[in-house]
């Protein structure tokens, strides 16, 4: 495998609301805008108008002549989340700050008096839900995995599957299951689906794909993810050029389908950012053949972060920052510093030949080094 990790996704997350579909009519921007209810025209129009105008931001992010879109959407309609959302996280803002504020749309959100749509027992705030949405989201790009469920109010966990507007919290569940190792909820919610026939959403399958990869069952990963292409040809599309990242021309010749396979993959960058990972989903996507012991060594493999590596004693004499550094580079055990040599490590921006001699210092070995190399620097050290 040339394949080691993922080195760019083609759209940046931040630069990405999880829109799906290009077409304003009805306000299908989405699942569920076009089940939207107003009470007046003057209402509608106005949404329809902000969204318009955020629309044409998206289109265009990179072009400074639609930067003032959102502010423009925001003030047309105050029901517009998506473009508040966006306004929040692409400030320049501390994480707890981001959090704050996602915390305080979604508390105004549920008090709006517009942006309902008919629920299986009673209406439900689609607006309020959609703030949920996007909070869910920025716990999984931050790493906080066990918030994911609180992005939510208690009552929407007992609303049935079986309407697609819930469908995007089951995905944030699926994805914050997986990655916390929590498989009796993430079997609860592949019944659900499968109760109510979504056992063929593409979310869905590409997290069983994982799922058995972390299982090490490649057998049944590689049938999920021929299922997943089968279904959505275009996913294929998305990991080519995540493999490679130059290339310009796609097989595909659909764009609004190129982007909803983009919005399924980009929900596993976790996985994907994971050397081991990768490294799997590549080969599962180029072989029918079991990949052998090596998938059983990552199978059960525990996550390791940068809370465990300050109590590992081999790294007590690094800083916080260093460690971060580290662990972002996948330098997570003493073993981990065999795979590589002090070069190599010395590219990684943060990293300097200080702390080489910290990691020294507490038996840390690079591919390169000697015992006797490391005793004569020591030895420097302690003569200067």
């Amino acid at each position: 495998m040339n394949n080691k990790k993922i080195i760019k996704f083609p759209v940046d997350r931040k630069g990405y609301t999880g829109i799906r579909n290009s077409s304003y009519r009805d306000f299908d921007l989405s699942q569920g805008y076009s089940e939207i209810q107003f009470s007046s025209k003057k209402t509608e129009y106005n949404f329809n108008e902000s969204m318009r105008l955020f629309e044409e931001f998206i289109e265009n992010f990179d072009n400074p002549k639609y930067a003032a879109n959102v502010n423009k959407a925001i003030a047309v309609s105050k029901y517009n989340v998506d473009a508040r959302v966006w306004e929040i996280v692409s400030k320049d803002s501390t994480e707890y700050e981001t959090e704050l504020r996602l915390i305080r749309l979604r508390d105004e959100a549920y008090n709006f008096e517009e942006g309902f749509v008919e629920g299986m027992s009673f209406p439900i705030n689609y607006f309020h839900l959609r703030v949920c949405h996007h909070l869910a989201e920025f716990y999984l790009g931050n790493k906080l995995y066990n918030k994911v469920v609180g992005a939510y109010m208690p009552v929407y966990m007992t609303l049935d599957m079986d309407n697609d507007i819930m469908m995007s919290m089951y995905h944030n569940f699926v994805v914050a299951s997986l990655i916390l190792n929590d498989f009796t909820e993430i079997n609860r919610y592949y019944k659900l689906a499968n109760k109510h026939r979504k056992n063929d959403d593409e979310v869905i399958l590409f997290s069983k794909v994982f799922y058995y990869l972390m299982q090490g069952e490649e057998r049944e990963a590689v049938a999920f993810y021929k299922k997943l292409i089968k279904k959505n040809k275009y996913i294929s599309d998305v990991l080519d050029r995540i493999t490679n990242p130059k290339l310009i021309k796609f097989s595909t010749d659909n764009d609004c389908k190129y982007l909803e396979a983009l919005n399924t993959v980009m929900k596993f960058d976790y996985f994907l950012s994971k050397e081991y990972y990768f490294d799997f989903l590549m080969h599962v996507r180029e072989s029918e053949y079991v990949i052998g012991d090596d998938l059983d060594k990552y199978a059960n493999r525990k996550e390791i972060t940068v809370a465990d590596m300050k109590r590992d004693r081999s790294f007590m004499a690094i800083r916080d920052t260093e460690l971060k550094i580290m662990h972002a580079n996948f330098l997570l055990t003493k073993e981990n510093f065999l795979e590589i040599t002090k070069a190599e490590f010395l590219k990684i921006k943060g990293l300097g030949k200080g702390t080489i001699r910290n990691l020294h210092m507490n038996g840390v070995m690079f591919a390169d080094d000697s015992e006797f190399d490391i005793q004569m620097e020591l030895m420097e050290d302690d003569l200067w």
